[in-house]
C-alpha cells in the first residue's frame, strides 16, 4: 500500500491543477485570434514565463530528461492543445470538451505496455467520460470538429506515457523546466512552418496559459510524482466539470436531472480510480 500521506498530497495537487484548468476553455473562447497558432503561442508564453526559473533548482537535465520530457510537451500541451484550440473553430466547447477528454479511457489501455493492472482503471474512466457527456454533450458540431477533439485526446493520452517515463530520467522539477522551454520552441517552430514570422498575442488566452499551463502543469507534474500517473491523469476530468459549474453559476441556472447524474457518475469514477490507486 502506498504511503497514504503522499498518496493524498498528489491527490490534492491533482485536484488543485483541475481548478486551475478550469479557466482555459472559456478564455480560449473569449480570447480566440482568427489563428489557432497564434493562440498556442499565446498559451505557451504563458508557460514558458513560469518554467523558466525553475532552472535554479539545477534539475538533473540529461538526454532522457530532454528526450522524454520533449515528446511529452510535444505530443500533448503543443500538438494536442493545437487540435483542441482548431476543433473549438468547428464544435460547441461542451461537446469537443468531452471528446477531447477521452484520454481518460485511452490511457490506462495504453499503460497495458507498462502493466496489465492498469487495466483496472478503464472501468471508472468510462463511468467518468459517461459523466462529462451527460454534463457537457449537448452542442453541435461538425465531424471534423469531433475528429480534431479527439485527435487532441489521443495525443495527450501518449503524452501522459511519455511523462511516465521522464520521471526515470530527472525531477519533477526538470520535467517543468523542459516542458516550458520545449512548448515556447515548439509553438513557435509550429506557427513560422505553417503561417510565417507575424505573431498576434491575445493577452486572455496568454492568462490561460499563466494560469492552466504554468500553475495548473507544474501542480499535475508534482501529482503524478507523488500519486502516480493514473489516478491524478482521471482526476483531471474534474476540470471541465468544474468549468459547468462556474458557467451555471454564472447564468444562475439550475441544475436538471442529466448534468446531477452525469456529476455524480464523474465523482464517483474519480472516487473508486483513487480507491484503486491507494491499493496499488
Amino acid at each position: 500500500m502506498k504511503n497514504m500521506l503522499v498518496y493524498l498530497l498528489g491527490i490534492a495537487l491533482a485536484v488543485a491543477a483541475s481548478l486551475a484548468w478550469a479557466v482555459s476553455p472559456i478564455l480560449y473562447r473569449v480570447g480566440a485570434t482568427d489563428s489557432a497558432l497564434d493562440d498556442l503561442i499565446s498559451n505557451s508564453l504563458g508557460a514558458f514565463v513560469l518554467a523558466v526559473p525553475f532552472i535554479l533548482l539545477r534539475p538533473p537535465l540529461n538526454y532522457g530528461a530532454w528526450l522524454y520530457g520533449t515528446l511529452f510537451a510535444v505530443l500533448g500541451p503543443v500538438l494536442g492543445t493545437y487540435a483542441f484550440l482548431i476543433s473549438l473553430r468547428y464544435a460547441d466547447v461542451g461537446i469537443a470538451n468531452v471528446i477531447s477528454y477521452a484520454y481518460v479511457v485511452l490511457l490506462p489501455i495504453i499503460l497495458l505496455v507498462i502493466s496489465p493492472s492498469y487495466l483496472t482503471y478503464a472501468w471508472p474512466a468510462i463511468l467518468i467520460m459517461i459523466g462529462l457527456y451527460l454534463i457537457m454533450g449537448s452542442g453541435k458540431g461538425t465531424f471534423y470538429g469531433y475528429f480534431m477533439a479527439l485527435l487532441s485526446a489521443i495525443l495527450y493520452a501518449f503524452s501522459f506515457l511519455a511523462l511516465y517515463r521522464a520521471y526515470e530520467y530527472t525531477s519533477p522539477w526538470g520535467i517543468i523546466f523542459v516542458r516550458g522551454v520545449t512548448l515556447m520552441i515548439g509553438a513557435l517552430m509550429l506557427k513560422m512552418a505553417i503561417e510565417g514570422f507575424k505573431v498576434k498575442i491575445s493577452g486572455k488566452v496568454f492568462l490561460a496559459g499563466l494560469i492552466s499551463y504554468g500553475v495548473g502543469g507544474p501542480l499535475y507534474v508534482l501529482s503524478v510524482d507523488y500519486a502516480g500517473i493514473a489516478v491524478p491523469t482521471l482526476i483531471t476530468a474534474l476540470s471541465p466539470v468544474i468549468t459547468e459549474v462556474l458557467a451555471i453559476t454564472k447564468l444562475k441556472e439550475k441544475l436538471n436531472l442529466k448534468s446531477t447524474l452525469g456529476f455524480v457518475a464523474v465523482i464517483t469514477g474519480i472516487i473508486i480510480a483513487s480507491l484503486i490507486g491507494l491499493q496499488a
